[in-house]
């Protein structure tokens, strides 16, 4: 009997199942590996979105509502609230942005409207606090802390003047 052939063939066999495990385990690696990267990306956009969209909303809803008069710092809900101004058809509108349970919030009403409810807002980011002050004439003092815990305070410079 020939057992050297017997025992190449068991030999052959036995390397070619350690490459199929090799290979294996190489792409399920890979796949962990990629599946980490990819994790840590979302998290990170996911950070840099909530970081940038408190800021981003903000300052672009005062550029266009940037009127003489057409922004103001008014205290509503125990709290300050930047109240963007504008007229339609000679009629006042407001729209509030405020902190109400942990949300950025945006109410838009009638001017002449006296009772307002600030769950009627519509939320717009979560976050912990939302403060904002003039520091001059024409420079909002924005003050956020995010659900995450990072602070941001940002300037906003206005066209207009406030009159207040």
């Amino acid at each position: 009997m020939d057992f050297e052939g017997a025992r190449s063939h068991i030999i052959d066999m036995v390397f070619v199942i350690c490459l199929m495990f090799l290979f294996i385990f190489s792409a399920l690696s890979v796949i962990t590996i990629g599946a980490n990267i990819y994790q840590k990306n979302v998290t990170a956009v996911d950070d840099n979105y909530h970081k940038r969209t408190a800021c981003a909303y903000i300052t672009e809803k005062v550029r266009q509502s940037d009127v003489k008069g057409g922004i103001f710092i008014k205290k509503i809900f125990d709290q300050n609230a930047l109240v963007l101004q504008n007229e339609e058809d000679g009629i006042l509108y407001d729209t509030y942005i405020y902190d109400y349970e942990g949300n950025l919030m945006e109410l838009f009403a009638m001017d002449e409207l006296k009772d307002l409810y600030p769950q009627t807002g519509q939320k717009i980011l979560e976050l912990t606090k939302f403060d904002i002050e003039y520091v001059g004439d024409d420079t909002l003092s924005v003050y956020v802390i995010l659900k995450d815990g990072t602070e941001e305070s940002f300037l906003v410079k206005t066209k207009s003047v406030s009159e207040e």
